[in-house]
C-alpha cells in the first residue's frame, strides 16, 4: 500500500496530538519525492496550513521551475511563503527567517497547525538550529561596497575580501557573498569567519517533528526527469525568457537556479535546447545527490517515511 494512503500511521497522529501554538511540523527531503501531496493530505485530517521551505518557490517568476503548488492546491490549504519576492532581490536565508516567524505568529492567531515543507537543507537547518548573529547592512554600506566593487573589478575585489576573510572567500567567492562580506566587515570591522563562530540566534521555539521522505535514489531520478519534461511541455521556457528579457543579473540566486542557469544559456545562443535541457537534467540528479548527502549527515529526523 502506497504511503500516500497511510497518513494516520505516518505521522503518528494517534500517538502525537500536534497543537497549534506549541508544535511545528517538517516535512523534508530531496526534491520530487512526494513531500507537498503528503503535506497537503496532512493538513487536511489536522486542519494544517503548509509553508514554503524551499529556497527557489519564494520567487514569484518561477512557478513552473520550482515546481510551486499548483492554484487549486493553494485554494484547497492555505499555502504561506510561496511566490512573493521578485527575481531581481538577492532573497536571503535571514530574510526568509524573518517572514517565517511572522507567518507562525499569523498562523497561531487562526489556530491552525504549522506544516513546513521543502528540502532546502540551509532553510531547514536555521529554523531548527537558527543562524549566525550577522547584523543586518545599512543601505549606506550596502552602496559604498557596490560602489568599491564597481571601481576596482571584480578581480581586485575578490583579493581585497581574500586579504579581509580567506576562510570564508575561499568557498565563497560569487559576487554576492563578496559584497555582503565587504559590506560586514566594513559596517562592524569583523569578518564573516568571526561572526560564523559566534552563537546562533533565530531558531524557532516550538516542538519540532520533523519527518524526513525519502525514495531510492533511481526513482527520484526519474521523477525528475519526467518532471523537467512536463514542465517544458507545460511553458517552462516562457518563465526563463521573461527572466531573460528583464536582463537580470546573472549572479542572482534566480538565474542559477535548477533549468534557469541552462536555458538561459540556450536563450543566449551558446548552447542547443537539447543541450541545455540535458544539463539541466544532470545539475538536477547532482542536486538530488548533495540534498541526500545533506539529509544524512545533518538531518535528524523525528520519523522517516520510505515512499513507493
Amino acid at each position: 500500500m502506497s504511503s500516500l494512503l497511510n497518513i494516520e500511521a505516518n505521522f503518528d497522529l494517534l500517538e502525537n496530538q500536534y497543537n497549534y501554538e506549541n508544535d511545528l511540523i517538517i516535512i523534508a527531503g530531496p526534491t520530487c519525492v512526494g513531500k507537498s501531496m503528503l503535506a497537503m493530505k496532512l493538513a487536511k485530517k489536522i486542519d494544517g496550513v503548509l509553508i514554503n521551505a524551499d529556497s527557489v518557490q519564494v520567487y514569484k517568476d518561477l512557478k513552473l521551475l520550482s515546481a510551486r503548488p499548483s492554484e487549486e492546491d493553494m485554494l484547497q490549504i492555505p499555502h504561506y511563503l510561496y511566490g512573493y519576492v521578485e527575481s531581481q532581490i538577492n532573497y536571503s536565508i535571514a530574510d526568509w527567517l524573518q517572514q517565517l516567524d511572522k507567518v507562525l505568529i499569523d498562523i497561531e492567531k487562526i489556530k491552525k497547525i504549522a506544516i513546513l515543507v521543502g528540502g532546502s537543507g540551509l532553510y531547514l537547518n536555521a529554523v531548527i538550529n537558527g543562524l549566525a548573529p550577522i547584523p543586518r547592512l545599512r543601505e549606506k554600506v550596502k552602496i559604498e561596497s557596490l560602489l568599491k566593487l564597481n571601481e576596482i573589478g571584480i578581480d581586485s575585489f575578490k583579493e581585497i575580501n581574500f586579504n579581509i576573510d580567506p576562510q570564508f572567500v575561499s568557498k565563497n567567492h560569487d559576487k554576492h557573498r563578496l559584497l555582503r562580506s565587504y559590506g560586514v566587515f566594513l559596517q562592524t570591522k569583523k569578518n564573516m569567519t568571526y561572526w560564523y563562530q559566534k552563537p546562533r540566534e533565530g531558531a524557532v521555539k516550538k516542538n519540532i517533528y520533523s519527518f524526513l521522505i525519502n525514495l531510492e535514489r533511481k526513482l527520484i531520478y526519474k521523477r525528475c526527469e519526467l518532471r523537467f519534461d512536463d514542465m517544458l511541455e507545460k511553458g517552462a521556457l516562457d518563465e526563463v525568457k521573461k527572466i531573460y528579457n528583464s536582463n537580470i543579473d546573472r549572479s542572482l540566486p534566480v538565474a542559477k537556479s535548477l533549468g534557469v542557469k541552462w536555458l538561459l544559456n540556450y536563450l543566449d545562443k551558446n548552447m542547443s535546447f537539447d543541450e541545455a535541457v540535458r544539463l539541466s537534467k544532470r545539475d538536477t540528479r547532482r542536486y538530488v545527490k548533495r540534498q541526500i548527502t545533506w539529509f544524512t549527515h545533518n538531518y535528524i529526523p523525528y520519523k522517516t517515511i520510505f515512499m513507493k
